[in-house]
């Protein structure tokens, strides 16, 4: 284990760190406070500490108040070492957030005893981070899986809903655009009945790769079901979706073809999010837009607003 040992006094500081190199500790040597403090800075540093209380610079004492304002400051277990034998020092000391307290000159048995219980304290925190690590580890794979579709990597259907209410809820009060756009691949079901499954599901994933690198940061993209996908886009007015729409359309059939030589396309549906309305007429709109999409011989994209509609040609 890793053990600073802070002492000035140069014999004392010689004989702390023979006793416990002997029992193969990784020793960390400080000439005084300050010294001790530098070391407490580093990465990796010891977390159980024997200090010397009188030392120039920082004090045994105020070098452990001084850890215990750490936010992780109760993961170190400290020993004050002093000539000082008094009860109120004793007192003082642990008041301070010493551990332990043991008087000069020190039985060799007694400290090294005294030090096992460290070992024991600095052990078990160091197990608890570790489980708190993998839990906390564990926690986010569950909620990266209940939010995202697993073949795509996309979030799911589920998640997106949820972004979309609080989206809505906070255009409302901050009066913001935002639009919605859902597209569809083309004759999905005649890739995979001429070509398989696994080349169905190849087609999947670059359309969700092209999403993903197309769409900015703040925009979520979802897999609405089968080949149907949709994007929130926050900030944005409906001239600014379409061009994302037209965008995406075009790249996608480029990645298809270089990476499976099959002319597959997509269909783009495109609406705008107005001002005190609610998903439902939200989604009923921007499926409306993916609908004549098709309708109008697929690969395009089709905006649907109030009061006018937009096609781009394919």
């Amino acid at each position: 284990m890793k053990i600073l040992i802070a002492e000035d006094d140069k014999i004392s500081r010689k004989m702390l760190c023979k006793i416990f190199s002997e029992q193969q500790d990784e020793i960390f040597a400080a000439v005084d406070g300050h010294q001790a403090w530098d070391i407490l800075q580093e990465p990796a540093h010891p977390r159980l500490l024997i200090l010397d209380w009188l030392m120039p610079g920082k004090s045994g004492v105020e070098i452990v108040n001084q850890l215990r304002q750490r936010e992780n400051g109760h993961e170190y277990y400290v020993i004050i070492l002093t000539s000082m034998d008094r009860n109120e020092d004793t007192i003082y000391a642990l008041e301070q957030g010493a551990n332990d307290f043991v008087t000069k000159p020190f039985d060799t048995g007694t400290l090294r005893a005294r030090v096992n219980v460290g070992r024991r304290v600095v052990a078990l925190h160091e197990t608890l981070n570790e489980k708190m690590r993998l839990l906390t580890e564990a926690n986010a794979t569950i909620s990266r899986l209940a939010s995202t579709d697993e073949l795509t990597g996309l979030y799911n259907r589920r998640f997106f809903n949820q972004a979309l209410e609080k989206a809505i809820s906070a255009g409302q009060r901050h009066h913001l655009n935002a639009a919605l756009i859902m597209a569809d691949l083309d004759h999905f079901k005649r890739v995979n009945d001429e070509h398989g499954h696994d080349c169905g599901d190849q087609v999947l994933k670059i359309f969700a790769t092209t999403l993903r690198a197309t769409i900015r940061q703040e925009d979520i993209a979802a897999r609405w079901g089968g080949e149907e996908f949709i994007l929130l886009l926050p900030h944005t007015p409906l001239v600014g979706a379409q061009t994302l729409a037209e965008r995406l359309r075009q790249r996608f059939t480029q990645e298809c073809r270089d990476q499976t030589s099959l002319a597959v396309s997509a269909s783009f549906g495109v609406t705008e999010i107005l001002p005190g309305e609610k998903s439902a007429p939200v989604l009923l709109r921007a499926d409306q837009a993916l609908y004549r999409a098709k309708d109008a011989g697929r690969n395009c994209v089709v905006s649907v607003a109030q009061k006018d509609e937009i096609k781009w040609p394919s």
